[in-house]
């Protein structure tokens, strides 16, 4: 697996489940989030992924970045009182929580 940077979203919303963030589609170009791009090189590996996040209720689509499209994993909505990642950053969302 190869990391290729951060990019910003437009058009997206995070929110919490706890341990894990859910994004959903939202067309507002205000909504952001900040996505972590990663090459997975290794076929399985790509599939294992896919299945595991089936599994947990995403939806699969893509988003172009640069002429090149990525995977992206979505829930169709969010649910009431699941909190929202204002900023679109789960790492430091995860950080101001302490971890």
């Amino acid at each position: 697996m190869n990391y290729l940077g951060k990019e910003e979203l437009k058009g997206f919303k995070m929110f919490s489940l706890g341990d894990y963030p859910y994004i959903v589609k939202t067309e507002n170009s205000g909504d952001r989030i900040i996505a972590e791009l990663f090459q997975i090189t290794d076929p399985e590996t790509e599939q294992m992924i896919y299945e595991l996040e089936m599994e947990a209720g995403y939806i699969f689509s893509e988003v172009e970045i640069g002429n090149i499209k990525f995977g992206i994993y979505l829930f169709e909505s969010s649910a009431i009182g699941d909190p929202e990642v204002r900023d679109g950053d789960w790492c430091a969302f995860r950080k101001l929580q302490g971890f």
